[in-house]
């Protein structure tokens, strides 16, 4: 993952060595204007960010299964964070260079188009980081952060009325046009393949005091078990926003399956759903798959419903009676939270490799492993650490105090995996 991180990095640092050339070509007669120069590469570095922000919202899959839709998630609020810096510091910068130099702004509609734009991009880069503090439904969010699809052709039109037409600059505002344009197309042609073949909800079952299933029949889809589907609802005439759920189903199994916990609006509503209720699935998405490393022994980590991606995985495992030894810690407050009892035992009896170990947090009376996961509970159960792959899937507090506690035991980071997925 340093690798892929270094990759990035490095991207952004040519990009920002082109930008600097290809600004001081064509503003070379403006050498003394330092304020106006940085403004203009900031404005360009400003826009290209933004652009790959979209880019790296839009679920491309041949990205997607490089990097993985957690980490490119959290590269899109890393430039677009950035992204509105520059422009913002690019707004400052050419305002003091044209009062320093002219003694006026020089206002005008595409200025103000530009400043519409900056004031736009703060509101919803705003809402990105505070909607949950403020309590802000994640369907209205998301709604609002749409009209970045807005903006982003507002300020195109105040960037092509300050570059010089025929330009290198000029031609660079064209291919981030372009660019823009594709993530659009690629977007709306995804949503018309998923409005076209859509899937049925066919059961509804409860698991646990607040955990539901959702079974679909609809299209074959090829996934690898721990991948991860977006699911739109379509209830009672309205549709749902999309929203991510890991497949808890097997590839082997007929139908599709997730299985949510009741954590905010929309899984508070998942019980409500109905077997014939329609539901448009996009997937599959995720690098969180123990296919995906050397077969050798595994330790899947769980913490509350982070167990669906490590029963997929068992599922497979059990139906296609894979010989491999795999050890699954599961984190739960009490053991009313527990779904899929009877199933593990099952596996448990017929699986010789397989060794499941509740830990309860809350639960003085459990008989088992009480409060969390650390070095002593892992070290009671693995004879080593060392020639195992480790999984861990839970909430990000929880994943990330497993992970330290894997670190400080010198398990190498390139055996840890991972998917701390927060929109």
């Amino acid at each position: 993952m340093k690798a892929k991180a270094l990759t990035v990095i490095t991207g952004v640092l040519l990009l920002t060595a082109a930008a600097a050339w290809l600004l001081r070509v064509e503003f070379a007669f403006f050498s003394n204007f330092y304020l106006l120069y940085l403004g203009l590469l900031l404005a360009l570095l400003g826009l290209t960010f933004i652009l790959l922000q979209f880019i790296l919202a839009s679920r491309i899959k041949i990205l997607e299964r490089g990097f993985g839709l957690d980490r490119m998630f959290s590269w899109h609020r890393i430039f677009g964070r950035a992204g509105l810096i520059m422009v913002t510091l690019h707004a400052v910068l050419i305002v003091a260079f044209r009062l320093s130099y002219f003694g006026q702004i020089f206002f005008n509609v595409f200025i103000f188009l530009g400043v519409l734009a900056l004031l736009g991009f703060m509101v919803t880069a705003g809402l990105a980081s505070t909607y949950k503090k403020i309590g802000l439904a994640y369907e209205t969010w998301r709604n609002i952060h749409l009209a970045n699809y807005v903006l982003f052709p507002v300020v195109m039109v105040h960037a092509f009325y300050h570059g010089p037409p025929g330009s290198l600059l000029y031609y660079y505002l064209y291919l981030l046009g372009l660019l823009f344009l594709a993530v659009i197309i690629y977007r709306l042609v995804r949503i018309i393949s998923m409005r076209r073949n859509p899937y049925e909800v066919t059961e509804v079952r409860q698991e646990a005091d607040d955990i539901w299933s959702l079974f679909f029949k609809g299209p074959r889809l090829d996934f690898k078990p721990g991948q991860f589907m977006f699911i739109q609802l379509f209830r009672d005439g309205q549709l749902s926003s999309p929203h991510p759920f890991t497949i808890s189903a097997s590839p082997t199994a007929e139908n599709l399956s997730i299985t949510p916990k009741k954590l905010g609006d929309f899984t508070m509503t998942i019980k409500d759903t109905r077997p014939g209720d329609r539901a448009y699935i996009d997937a599959p998405y995720g690098v969180f798959s123990f296919l995906n490393v050397a077969p050798g022994e595994l330790v899947f980590i769980a913490g509350g419903i982070g167990i669906t991606p490590f029963m997929s995985m068992l599922r497979y495992s059990y139906d296609h009676k894979l010989d491999q030894k795999v050890t699954l810690f599961w984190a739960n407050r009490s053991e009313k939270n527990l779904c899929f009892q009877e199933e593990l035992e099952t596996m448990q009896k017929e699986m010789p490799g397989l060794k499941v170990i509740p830990v309860m947090s809350d639960q003085p009376d459990w008989s088992g492993e009480k409060g969390h996961i650390k070095a002593p509970v892992l070290m009671n159960y693995l004879e080593s650490l060392g020639n195992k792959e480790y999984f861990v899937c839970g909430p990000p507090a929880m994943s990330r105090a497993v992970i330290n506690e894997l670190k400080q035991l010198n398990v190498s980071s390139l055996k840890i995996h991972t998917e701390l997925f927060e929109l």
